[in-house]
């Protein structure tokens, strides 16, 4: 039995909004072909698609690829093998950013990617503009739909608050069950949990209370402003100059006494 040998290059071909588009967009596809396997993009019978406009949705690429055959489900993302993220917890909407992504689309059947591999052209996204939003019009509509109720926006303040409140007592309850005694008495200390204090004998007392005491005392400090240097200096310079006369003094007595012998 022979293998089914597909092409591994990217096919490239017009997407158009509507049949009266003046200016489609051209895409590129190809089979989906990686060594991990996963159950949302199963091999074998997903497509994948780049440089899709801000405007293409599951409704307007499954319309586009109809001739192929029937599409299992749709899959956006902003970068290849992109791992779906959880949403962080917030009491806003998501925006929508206009930007171009990619896609991953699966069939039900692996004919339906071989004939979706050999498409020369590919069907409108939609029969008439008045079905999708674009432009002035698109951003208008999600600029609504990003204004919440007071009502709405209190509820999923009050949502967001108590999950706060329950992961915080989680985690409040898991720091307490860890500074418990095991039964070899040992203790596991965490960063946020606090350390637990020794008794202090009076001889560490001690030694606390005179380190103390020393550091509370200030040093003074030398040379440090421009006229201590210069006194500094000049004091340096008179020792040497009394230093220099007492030399001369003594070997002048050296001399009178004859024991002077430089040779």
């Amino acid at each position: 039995m022979k293998a089914n040998k597909r092409n591994h290059d990217f096919k490239a071909l017009e997407l158009k909004l509507t049949e009266e588009s003046v200016s489609p967009h051209i895409i590129y596809f190809k089979e989906h072909s990686v060594r991990e396997q996963s159950p949302e993009k199963p091999s074998g019978r997903t497509l994948f698609v780049v440089n899709l406009p801000p405007y293409a949705d599951e409704k307007g690429l499954t319309n586009a690829f109809h001739e192929a055959g029937t599409v299992h489900s749709v899959r956006f993302c902003n970068k290849p093998n992109e791992t779906e993220e959880k949403p962080t917890k917030t009491f806003l909407p998501e925006t929508l950013h206009p930007r171009f992504r990619i896609a991953y689309i699966v069939f039900k059947k692996v004919a339906q990617l071989d004939k979706a591999l050999k498409l020369t052209k590919l069907k409108p996204m939609y029969e008439t503009s008045n079905e999708v939003k674009l432009g002035m019009d698109k951003w208008i509509q999600e600029h609504n739909n990003s204004i919440l109720l007071p009502k709405n926006l209190k509820e999923n303040i009050e949502e967001f608050m108590k999950s706060y409140d329950a992961d915080a007592k989680s985690a409040e309850e898991k720091e307490k069950q860890l500074e418990q005694e095991d039964d070899e008495g040992w203790v596991t200390v965490t960063k946020q949990g606090k350390v637990q204090s020794f008794a202090r004998s009076d001889k560490v007392e001690n030694k606390i209370m005179a380190k103390e005491e020393k550091n509370k005392k200030r040093k003074e400090l030398k040379n440090f402003y421009t006229f201590q240097i210069r006194e500094s200096k000049m004091k340096h310079i008179v020792a040497l100059r009394q230093k220099f006369e007492e030399d001369k003094r003594k070997i002048a007595q050296i001399k009178q006494s004859r024991r002077f012998k430089p040779f």
